[in-house]
């Protein structure tokens, strides 16, 4: 299976056993193939034991997964999936070991945060409701700031895994931060959950505490792959070390510096760099040559980071070109003209295939710039569709909400955040002396003596839920029973904004019939819990549904690639951020640069405007990005 490779990439997949290895890897080198063609090399040559490798995205866990399933028997010797995906299985199955509730409900919204933490504030007698109710727009912004600034203060205490003095040297500011903190923490865990930081922070604590336990990982796995190593936090690297202990020698790391971009995540690439040579002493190799990407986006390349990139001699010419446009409008359609353009031309000699939608990507700095994008797509009616991050996105129907809310308080009875939530959904009053716990038979008993004009059909959903067993729930049944009843009520009914909503009803159905699919053919369990764990993990998200061009910021796109990259928006304020000011954060948004242009197989166009529209209605004048004028 190492056909093709070069020299120096066979090097690292037949490197001797025994002993951690650093791949210093750039962007286009091949290096998720050469981990993929390390594990399968360790598996042949090791007779018993388990491989498991961490990725920071489930698409490049389901990759390499899909590389490796070659229908051997090593396919149920190998685990690969995401830092938290596995953190979270220790959790499911140990976190009682340190005094965890046996299910654990994940949180992953941020508005869950924020209900759950003003809860804990309103607990300590803090009337945090009268100092947010303030009639000036400004002042409550300013105000709702300062709350959520506590929430990323709680963040960087989890993934840097303070102590308690560490936290009040480094927010000496505000001396009881750690008291509020761990009234934070135990308003979750009253609430029966932990939220998304909690899952390495609780993991590393079992694994830390629990010698039992990580003999268990240790004696299992004989061998631990990192991919994207450069973008870990210390939280994730310290769980990463916990995890292999003095047993598990076989450590590879990959990684490039270059690519470092999680910086707002705690991420710094010296964990990668220097603490895994600390730590392990690996064996160092590297590997230079972009395989991938034509001479033209490998000069760019280079020019953001001079000398990053080596090209082979096989390399195509491609295409870059740099283009100022007087505004985001303008912008929009030069690119939208080009776009179609290149639809037309149908073949090229330097693209792979037919030249359609799935071969362009849009790539910007945040979201914000694809505005007039959007409009001018929707104009000529070029389908296209917004690249997601791994977290899962929300029901829109009423129906849809219905369903997610009451499957969350049926497998969490305590969680009060999404109880209240289903309650107010269906216009129902709580009353503020009922229990801490939220039964979904009750919440059927009181909408079925409601006034609602929509109590048959949100009845039937609570009772098919109610009636649902937690551990071996029939889902393709209740999906099945529940789409009939819609498509019947949608055959009925002369309200077309209701029919409208039973369409949507439907295909929300229709989308968690084909996520439990995923869920079992994945192996991921069996019972409601694990499902919802594996949804707010984003484990069970799919890309295939998504067609026309892809809108994606730059972390959406960190480890894709396509044929033709259009980067949009660069000028000075907007890439690089304007929040940027250090040369920390400003070497981080040249990466950022980097990561984009290296997205890039064959053609780049790289794009700004000379002003955008803000949102009070003034025009802002932008001078072109440093990276921009750098690539020329």
């Amino acid at each position: 299976m190492i056909d093709n490779l070069s020299q120096s990439q066979i090097e690292v997949v037949k490197a001797p056993m025994g002993g951690a290895i650093q791949v210093l890897a750039s962007a286009g080198s091949g290096k998720t193939r050469v981990l993929t063609e390390r594990v399968r090399f360790i598996l042949n040559n090791s007779a018993r034991g388990s491989v498991v490798a961490l990725t920071f995205t489930n698409k490049a866990a389901d990759e390499m997964l899909e590389r490796l399933d070659d229908g051997s028997e090593n396919r149920d010797r190998i685990w690969i999936a995401t830092i938290h995906s596995v953190a979270q299985r220790v959790l499911e199955s140990y976190g009682y070991t340190i005094g965890l509730p046996k299910e654990l409900h994940i949180f992953e919204r941020d508005q869950d945060r924020m209900e759950v933490f003003l809860h804990s504030l309103r607990e300590q007698g803090v009337n945090i409701d009268e100092y947010l109710d303030v009639e000036d727009i400004r002042e409550k912004r300013n105000r709702e700031k300062i709350i959520s600034q506590y929430l990323n203060v709680f963040s960087v205490i989890k993934r840097e895994l303070l102590t308690e003095d560490e936290v009040k040297i480094k927010f000496s500011s505000n001396p009881r931060i750690w008291n509020i903190y761990q009234d934070y923490q135990s308003a979750l865990l009253e609430s029966g959950g932990v939220d998304f930081d909690d899952i390495l922070l609780y993991a590393h604590k079992i694994l830390l505490n629990q010698d039992s336990v990580a003999r268990i990982y240790q004696k299992k796995y004989v061998a631990l792959f990192v991919d994207e190593a450069q973008d870990l936090n210390r939280a994730q690297y310290e769980f990463i070390k916990v995890l292999c202990g003095d047993k598990i020698k076989d450590v590879m790391m990959v990684g490039d510096s270059d690519q470092m971009i999680y910086g707002f995540n705690g991420s710094s690439s010296d964990y990668f760099i220097k603490s895994f040579v600390k730590d392990f002493t690996p064996k160092i190799y590297c590997l230079n040559e972009n395989y991938r990407s034509s001479k033209a986006v490998i000069e760019l390349a280079n020019k953001l980071k001079p000398n990053s990139q080596v090209g082979v001699n096989a390399a195509l010419d491609g295409y870059k070109s740099f283009n100022a446009l007087p505004d985001e409008e303008s912008e929009a359609i030069w690119v939208c003209d080009s776009i179609q353009h290149i639809l037309n031309l149908k073949r090229h000699p330097e693209i792979e295939g037919d030249i359609d939608c799935s071969k362009i990507v849009v790539i910007g700095r945040n979201r914000f710039v694809f505005k007039a994008m959007e409009s001018e797509l929707k104009k000529r009616n070029i389908p296209y569709f917004l690249k997601r991050s791994d977290r899962n996105e929300s029901p829109v129907s009423l129906i849809g909400k219905i369903v997610d809310l009451a499957i969350r308080v049926k497998v969490n009875p305590k969680d009060w955040v999404d109880g209240k939530r289903l309650y107010k959904l269906i216009g129902l009053e709580l009353n503020p002396e009922s229990d801490v716990t939220y039964d979904i038979s009750k919440v059927y008993a009181d909408i079925k003596k409601s006034s609602n004009l929509d109590k048959d059909l949100i009845s039937l959903v609570l009772a098919h839920i109610d009636h649902m067993s937690v551990d071996t729930p029939n889902i393709l049944k209740f999906c099945l029973d529940i789409k009939t009843e819609l498509v019947n009520l949608g055959a009925n009914t002369k309200d077309s904004a209701k029919e409208d909503d039973i369409a949507t009803g439907i295909k929300d159905i229709e989308q968690l019939q084909s996520m439990w699919t995923r869920f079992k053919r994945k192996g991921l369990g069996d019972n409601l819990s694990s499902f919802r764990n594996a949804l707010a993990l984003g484990q069970l998200n799919d890309d295939t549904l998504n067609n026309g061009i892809m809108l994606s910021t730059v972390h959406t796109m960190k480890g894709l690639e396509k044929d033709i990259v259009f980067l949009i928006g660069m000028c000075e304020g907007v890439f690089p951020d304007y929040r940027a000011k250090s040369k920390v954060e400003l070497d981080e948004e040249r990466n950022n640069a980097f990561v984009a242009i290296t997205r890039s197989r064959r053609w780049i166009f790289v794009t700004y405007p000379e002003k955008r529209m803000m949102p009070w209605g003034d025009y802002k004048y932008h001078s072109a990005s440093r990276f921009f004028l750098d690539m020329q």
